[in-house]
């Protein structure tokens, strides 16, 4: 299987990624692998420290990602369109920006936690997410982190050591019962599961960015993919 024609879209909008080595398929196709996203976070970086990269050229590309982040049709193009963005994040951007990027670049970009928050703001912080939640409709739970499977719904994890934070995660029910074993026990089905929390994650995480509460997401995809949602601080006008 060779390299997508909507890569190519890419590619075709881009005088600096014409001219470098061209991104490949794997043996398993264009799909994930810890290699294929290293090369594709390669490419960015490029991309983002080229000085001759101006504005126009990366608001060509933007724009072919805002469209490519439209549509879902194939389940990697999300994840290798967002490793392509990361290190766009800091980078000045077009005054025309489509509303699928900007609001991608936002998220990646985040907030950072200030470098005296107290630790111990942690768990009334995930209190208060929690309740916005549940407000809407969604249940939460706040638990320690690393804590055992709690029931359905949102899962906001706290920690006051490093990793420091509030964490945010989905969890489907009871990931240790035999129901869900026999649901989830193939692989593929197991995947689909994963897919569901980050969906899930996703939309809770943006409830709460609705509500004026800071929020981060991190993608690393070194070793595979990986996405963590944070709630880094409370809403500066909460509604109440």
């Amino acid at each position: 299987m060779g390299v997508p024609g909507w890569w190519q879209r890419v590619v075709a909008v881009s005088e600096h990624l014409a001219a470098v080595e061209p991104l490949e398929a794997n043996e398993h196709g264009f799909g994930p692998g810890a290699q294929f996203y290293l090369r594709v976070g390669e490419l960015a970086r490029g991309f983002a420290a080229d000085p001759g990269v101006d504005d126009a050229e990366r608001g060509r590309v933007l724009a072919v990602l805002d469209d490519l982040l439209g549509d879902e049709s194939e389940p990697h193009r999300r994840a290798i369109a967002l490793t392509f963005l990361w290190p766009l994040a800091g980078l000045p951007r077009p005054s025309e920006l489509g509303e699928r990027v900007r609001h991608e670049l936002d998220l990646i970009a985040g907030h950072a936690p200030a470098a005296d928050a107290d630790p111990a703001s942690w768990p009334g912080l995930a209190e208060q997410a929690r309740d916005e939640l549940e407000r809407c409709g969604l249940p939460a739970t706040v638990v320690p982190l690393g804590a055992p499977p709690v029931p359905t719904g949102v899962v906001l994890s706290v920690s006051s050591e490093e990793p420091a934070g509030v964490f945010l995660e989905w969890n489907p029910f009871d990931s240790g019962s035999e129901r869900y074993r026999a649901l989830t026990g193939d692989a593929y089905l197991s995947d689909y599961a994963d897919d569901v929390r980050d969906l899930f994650a996703r939309a809770a995480l943006d409830v709460l960015a609705a509500a004026g509460f800071a929020t981060e997401v991190r993608y690393d995809f070194l070793y595979g993919r990986s996405r963590v949602c944070r709630v880094l601080g409370p809403p500066a006008l909460p509604f109440d």
